[in-house]
């Protein structure tokens, strides 16, 4: 359950616990990274898998910035920097997996306190066909963290067959 679960309009607590499992999925292949492969580039310009695991919750503050323009909250006129350069992560896997279960715990309690109302607003900034709210949650800020958890996948799958 999902904290502030007992307030929560029926959609937010939903996205709230797909988001949930979309961490708890995440963080357990992240803990499965052997310590070798943690900051291995696997190819020339392609992130090791920390990198992927740092990303993660460097890019949901991002995405909940989004949200909180999107219900008018007062936030910076500029959107939070994303670092992508960089193919490593001075980060341990411990934490990495400590940033992004606080990044979620912030992102669970945003979630939790939206109401249906906002849920509906449509997106800021302005994203394709007027996407609303709940769309950018599931498809931005939960999707991203399952397609990292896959990144991650493949990459420990080819490093192992090496």
């Amino acid at each position: 359950m999902v904290p502030g679960a007992s307030t929560s309009s029926p959609i937010a607590l939903r996205l709230a616990n797909d988001l949930k499992e979309a961490a708890d999925a995440a963080i357990a292949v992240i803990q499965a990274v052997e310590p070798l492969l943690w900051n291995q580039v696997p190819a020339p310009g392609v992130w090791a898998i920390g990198k992927d695991a740092e990303h993660v919750s460097e890019a949901a503050i991002y995405h909940q910035w989004i949200v909180r323009l999107t219900i008018g909250e007062k936030v910076s006129s500029r959107r939070p920097a994303i670092e992508r350069r960089s193919l490593t992560t001075s980060l341990t896997p411990a934490e990495a997996i400590d940033r992004l279960a606080e990044r979620t715990e912030q992102g669970l309690r945003l979630i939790t306190g939206l109401t249906d109302e906002q849920l509906q607003l449509v997106t800021r900034p302005p994203r394709a066909q007027s996407q609303r709210l709940t769309a950018t949650i599931e498809r931005v800020l939960i999707e991203h963290y399952d397609l990292h958890r896959r990144i991650i996948e493949a990459k420990r799958g080819a490093r192992a067959s090496d």
